[in-house]
């Protein structure tokens, strides 16, 4: 599948209202378990005959597994973009004081599908550019973090909806720019509404897993506002 946005355009409208509603901290609810909340969709079936109770608990399970191993993922993917921007932060101050009067400011990061990465913008010329690379590529945390970080936003934006079940981890190596996508993030959380009461990026990052996933979600993947 091809994705084109500055952000990839990909990712779901995940968890829905339901899920933010459970999760927010703005509203003071404490969030769910993932197994209270697994169980929902099964229990509609105990009410239908054509279900004979063994089946009944195997959709349970099975609701419970899919849904345990989504959470998971979550918490993962939120661990490994609070990992990036960490190591991409550090590289570009370490670098900068051994390179006194550089200018990294506007220095973004992607990620090509090899595992590569590769610095975008910023002002700085060619030669310098290939020794940052080069640097950069050294760094192995940052390289793994980075790679579970297109992996996991693939896997969140497939359980997010049946129209969505062809993105693949593929589709946004290359599309990804680092400081582009947390600026896109940081902008989900407003004034009012759900996740008001984070105000640093590091508070947005580290928020509810659930929450992360939404707001990560409406960050590649915008919703459009019909109502004209």
């Amino acid at each position: 599948m091809n994705i084109n946005s500055p952000l990839v355009n990909s990712q779901v409208n995940l968890a829905s209202n339901l899920t933010a509603k459970k999760e927010a901290k703005a509203h003071s609810i404490e969030p769910q378990a993932p197994e209270k909340e697994m169980n929902a969709a099964a229990l509609s079936a105990e009410n239908t005959p054509v279900l004979t109770e063994e089946e009944i608990q195997k959709l349970k399970q099975e609701t419970f597994e899919i849904s345990k191993q989504n959470y998971k993922v979550m918490e993962e993917t939120q661990e490994a973009f609070a990992t990036t921007l960490s190591e991409f932060e550090k590289f570009k101050k370490e670098q900068i004081s051994l390179n006194p009067g550089i200018d990294l400011s506007s220095l973004d990061l992607s990620q090509e599908e090899d595992g590569t990465l590769k610095l975008v913008g910023g002002s700085v010329d060619d030669k310098l550019r290939e020794d940052l690379e080069s640097i950069i590529n050294e760094n192995n945390k940052l390289k793994n973090a980075y790679e579970q970080v297109h992996e996991g936003l693939a896997q969140i934006v497939r359980f997010s909806g049946a129209d969505r079940q062809g993105i693949e981890a593929k589709d946004l190596y290359g599309n990804i720019r680092l400081n582009e996508l947390s600026k896109s993030f940081e902008n989900q959380f407003h004034d009012t509404g759900f996740g008001q009461d984070y105000h640093t990026l590091e508070e947005k990052v580290n928020s509810h897993p659930m929450l992360f996933a939404m707001k990560m979600n409406e960050a590649i993947y915008p919703r459009i506002n019909i109502n004209v």
